[in-house]
């Protein structure tokens, strides 16, 4: 029986085929569906934005396991086989480089880094030109969430953090809820989003939400591009709503050359590198799962269905 990758070359397939196989010589790995030459040998996939109705093709497939931390590049697929669960991966190495990198953006914004980067005819010496605030909001409270939360703690950053449904996190003011969202963005400096996308999360980050944080908040979009309602984000900062924002997804990647996001000066883009999917780091959590499924017990980081993460 087989363990079938099915990921684009930009995630690495084969570095993740060598990264298993360092931890299980007697695995059989196919890379890519081309090369299955037996569909009834395929027992586990690992895919991301995967063909539609592929995965239907292998009859004794026990799981799927999205290549992300996110599950929306696994559901895109409408036509997933029946009954068969799903998988996500929950990395600490993909938490360290997320937390690294909102840490990164905060503190450039907090210490106005680019302005001065920008303008480097100081006038005034030894003034301080901290940005105002010390209050992070975090949308989602998930794995990498709660990761961010502690790292903002320990930094003496006062933390707020909004879910779906009710949470506790150590040292975290948490919120849930529609009214729940409203009373963390009402204090809230800094918003990060961590949000998975789905149908609840879509468009939410627009006028009227973004309207209700505190003027000149800053926000940073790490979760999904299809969060943010792009043509409600430059209105904001033109009218000092929002002080900046750093865009790391976008609805369309790679974001085009004449997006108006690339050269707004209050805007900073990334390209979609805020964290990403080391193979030899998730590597054992995918065996773990494979050797679950195989033998019929409980999968690690399964993912609803009815909440689409």
């Amino acid at each position: 029986m087989s363990l079938l990758i099915c990921l684009p070359d930009s995630m690495q397939p084969k570095s993740l085929c060598s990264a298993l196989m360092l931890l299980d010589s007697e695995l059989k790995i196919i890379i890519g569906p081309e090369n299955v030459q037996n569909p009834d040998e395929v027992e586990f996939a690992v895919v991301w934005n995967n063909p539609e109705g592929l995965l239907l093709n292998y009859p004794n497939l026990k799981a799927i396991s999205s290549y992300g931390h996110g599950a929306d590049g696994l559901l895109a697929d409408k036509k997933l086989p029946v009954g068969i669960p799903l998988v996500r991966l929950a990395d600490v190495t993909m938490a360290v480089w997320m937390s690294e990198y909102l840490l990164a953006v905060v503190l450039l914004k907090r210490r106005q880094l680019l302005e001065h980067a920008a303008n480097q005819e100081f006038v005034e010496w030894g003034i301080d030109t901290r940005h105002p605030g010390n209050q992070i909001g975090i949308l989602g409270l998930g794995y990498l969430g709660k990761a961010a939360a502690k790292v903002f703690l320990n930094m003496g950053f006062h933390v707020s953090g909004w879910s779906r449904t009710i949470k506790q996190v150590n040292g975290v003011s948490c919120f849930f809820g529609i009214e729940g969202l409203t009373e963390m963005l009402n204090k809230t400096d800094y918003l990060i989003n961590l949000l998975p996308l789905t149908k609840e999360t879509y468009d939410l980050l627009n006028t009227k939400t973004l309207s209700q944080l505190k003027r000149v908040a800053y926000l940073i979009n790490v979760g999904r591009g299809q969060t943010l309602v792009d043509e409600d984000l430059i209105p904001l900062l033109e009218e000092g709503q929002l002080s900046g924002a750093c865009l790391d997804v976008f609805r369309s990647e790679p974001l085009p050359e004449e997006h108006p996001f690339r050269k707004h000066k209050k805007i900073l883009v990334t390209p979609h590198n805020s964290s990403s999917t080391l193979p030899e780091s998730v590597a054992p959590q995918i065996l773990e799962n494979y050797k679950r499924a195989i033998s019929g017990t409980q999968l690690l980081n399964l993912v609803d269905l009815a909440h689409g993460y």
